[in-house]
């Protein structure tokens, strides 16, 4: 037979006096527990306005001369693709250099290539072939955070911008505050809910990471950037002021590449017949005697969204006088997204729907993308931006 409990052996005295024993014990606990809860919440709670918090910050990063970080960024872009990239960034501050205010070192994890900024110029030097491409105009070094190791480098942690900012939202946790930067829809190409949140680091008060989040006609665009082992103020034992592959490895200057397209150029158009938005067969074939634009397009690309409604001006304008145009979009993912843009902005003329064929005819490979047809069926004007003589050149196939 087995023993009984301590509390059912014993008699009623001693069960009661056990009994009161044990609450007071719990009623202690709660006290003791209550007040821990207290002082950790009211450790960190100190409802902080964001113009406080931003001059923290900035505070913070005046005595910021150097940090070295592995960053993790991941983003979900607006096509729904995923992307993933890592690797090493050494920061060295600048207050002269005003592009940045900082040179940087940055590598990407699966890749030889560097890409530095030494406060003037910035680099990308090749190991393996022993080569660097210079990048010293306005345009190269406006893209110095385009591609390659330039992907992980996150501005904010020298410099916080909030600039343009529509409203601040400050919240926290025991460790980090983190700062939301709203921004303004951007209606005319149908952007909203823009924001970048800044996460700040308690200990140090500087930002170790940022998400960027827009939409676009419902679709996603999140970049997050992650600065993971941060180390501040560390020896940085690198000579940006004299690179040495600068000694070691001979300059490359790119050739530029031909574009392949241009080979359309005052020739018959490759036939094609596709479907357009509403449902009805649009054939190349039909175009003769007739002025036809062909705009290639996508919903995410920002230059196309841009230049939409100049086309849209220009068919108004010249449409009672002959010209035709015709929207083309091949990504078949994006489709919803392209008839409800089309819907929203009420574009007057025809969408039609891509295939691989008229991609490997048209050699597409990057968008936007125009060409201008004669009344004689040929590729009068070919061109891979929007060309700012397009008004003439319409004038000049209506002829």
């Amino acid at each position: 037979m087995s023993k009984p409990g301590l509390i059912n052996s014993l008699n009623p005295i001693q069960h009661n006096k056990f009994a009161l024993i044990n609450d007071n014990s719990i009623m202690k606990a709660l006290r003791t527990t209550s007040l821990f809860l207290l002082f950790y919440c009211s450790a960190y709670s100190q409802d902080i306005s964001p113009a406080a918090l931003i001059k923290q910050i900035q505070q913070a990063q005046s005595a910021l001369k150097t940090a070295t970080y592995t960053m993790d960024r991941v983003d979900t872009l607006v096509s729904g693709d995923p992307r993933r990239m890592t690797g090493k960034v050494i920061v060295q501050t600048d207050p002269a250099d005003t592009l940045l205010g900082f040179r940087f070192r940055a590598k990407k994890d699966n890749e030889k290539v560097e890409k530095i900024y030494d406060g003037h110029i910035g680099y990308e030097s090749n190991p393996d072939t022993k080569t660097y491409i210079l990048m010293n105009t306005n345009f190269g070094l406006h893209n110095l955070l385009s591609g390659g190791g330039g992907h992980l480098v996150m501005p904010d942690l020298v410099k916080l911008d909030t600039s343009r900012a529509s409203g601040l939202i400050v919240r926290e946790d025991h460790d980090h505050y983190y700062l939301t930067i709203n921004y303004p829809d951007l209606t005319e190409y149908d952007v909203s809910k823009r924001r970048k949140i800044v996460t700040i680091s308690k200990q140090t008060m500087l930002p170790v990471a940022v998400r960027r989040h827009q939409e676009t006609l419902g679709k996603v665009q999140d970049l997050y950037f992650e600065a993971k082992n941060l180390q501040i103020n560390v020896p940085v034992f690198y000579p940006f002021t004299s690179p040495p592959f600068l000694k070691e490895y001979t300059h490359f200057v790119p050739v530029t590449r031909r574009d392949s397209r241009m080979d359309l150029a005052n020739k018959p158009i490759p036939p094609f017949e596709l479907e357009s938005f509403d449902g009805k067969k649009i054939s190349s074939a039909d175009f003769k005697g007739k002025a036809v634009l062909l705009d290639f397009w996508e919903i995410w690309c920002g230059p196309c969204i841009e230049s939409m409604p100049k086309i849209q001006q220009l068919y108004e304008k010249y449409k009672d006088k002959g010209l035709t145009v015709y929207g083309i979009t091949n990504d078949l993912k994006q489709l919803p997204s392209a008839r409800l843009y089309a819907k929203n902005k009420n574009i007057p003329f025809a969408t039609l729907i891509g295939n691989e064929q008229i991609k490997k005819d048209y050699k597409l490979s990057s968008v936007p993308f125009y060409i201008l047809i004669n009344k004689e069926g040929i590729a009068s004007m070919v061109m891979p931006a929007y060309p700012p003589n397009l008004e003439e050149e319409i004038l000049r196939a209506l002829k």
